[in-house]
């Protein structure tokens, strides 16, 4: 599933991912892949209520999990594909519900941020909401970005206390297993790591993960865009996908031409997207503009391949004035 950062996601077939199969669209609300024949996802009917469903991908059945009595779109989910938070917005405030066999409880509210940026290439950061994929149970949340925010906020579950506080963070996101946080902003661009036993450090040598940090299928990996020459014109950037390698503690770029929000869409392979300079009409400011074509590359090899959809299913159309948000990380099944 790409676009997991956002209310829009693809779920595709990546058996062969240079030629995909998209299985399913989700708009406008949060899912998440609960098995490898099955996704969740919210379902607001009105505003008092949202079902939580699973569908099958073979035959589109469908299962109500269970009834939230708010209108939700934006929810966290165990690994075994169990709802666990969810927010809900009340006038400038988010409310964060904790979600346990079928009751919901109030966790803490924080301030909805002043945000606003039209046209800008990758968008602002979303808001952040998810577990942490152990039993131990922590929560990241909160919306960082802009004036009036709070920073995000990390709690244990099980006794509702607040362990962390990250006020410069735009986003986070947990490891595969157990319960570390990978934290971005904090500290300016530099990414770094969190966990309860040691607190926050630095990622060893890493540099800033950009934009649209996101892990591979082991949490061995991570894939982000960045910018090559920081001190370039903000309307020629030099655009580049890099790949960091955790046991190796180095730092792969993946070809040095303009490319932009590399994700991983299953062990050992990345998707991205292709960029062409602009310098006319509403993509003057930014600089490039995605061309519609998105690569893949096989990272034991290096090479470099177009992606091929069937008619109606690349994630991506090429405008000169979109902020592209489903073509970020998401999730996989199985984990391989």
């Amino acid at each position: 599933m790409i676009g997991g950062q956002s209310s829009t996601a693809f779920i595709y077939d990546v058996t062969d991912p240079v030629r995909p199969r998209l299985q399913c669209r989700v708009l406008g609300t949060s899912a998440h892949l609960s098995g490898e024949t099955n996704f969740a996802y919210l379902d607001p009917r009105s505003a008092d209520q949202t079902n939580i469903v699973t569908h099958w991908f073979a035959d589109g059945h469908e299962r109500y999990a269970g009834t939230l009595p708010v209108s939700v779109s934006k929810g966290a989910w165990l690994p075994n594909g169990i709802l666990s938070a969810y927010t809900v917005r009340v006038g400038e405030s988010m409310q964060v519900w904790l979600y346990e066999g079928g009751t919901s409880s109030l966790l803490f509210t924080y301030p909805v941020p002043a945000v606003g940026c039209h046209g800008c290439r990758f968008g602002l950061p979303h808001q952040v909401l998810a577990v942490s994929p152990d039993a131990s149970g922590y929560l990241v949340a909160g919306w960082a970005l802009g004036k009036g925010g709070a920073g995000l906020a990390v709690y244990r579950m099980y006794d509702r206390t607040r362990v962390a506080t990250f006020d410069k963070a735009v986003s986070a996101f947990w490891d595969r297993n157990g319960h570390r946080l990978f934290v971005i902003g904090t500290g300016g661009d530099v990414a770094q790591v969190w966990t309860p036993e040691s607190g926050l450090s630095s990622v060893a040598g890493a540099a800033g993960w950009s934009y649209m940090a996101g892990l591979s299928p082991d949490g061995g990996q991570v894939a982000y865009t960045a910018n090559t020459d920081p001190n370039s014109p903000t309307n020629s950037p030099k655009w580049r996908a890099f790949v960091y390698d955790q046991k190796t503690a180095k730092t792969r770029m993946l070809i040095d031409t303009l490319r932009t929000q590399v994700l991983f869409v299953r062990s050992g392979w990345v998707w991205y997207l292709e960029e062409v300079p602009c310098d006319t009409g509403g993509c003057q400011q930014m600089g490039t503009v995605p061309t519609g074509k998105v690569f893949a590359m096989q990272l034991s090899s290096g090479t470099e391949t177009e992606v091929t959809f069937a008619a109606g299913e690349n994630p991506v159309m090429p405008t000169a004035d979109v902020n592209w948000l489903p073509f970020t990380p998401g999730e996989f099944w199985p984990q391989s």
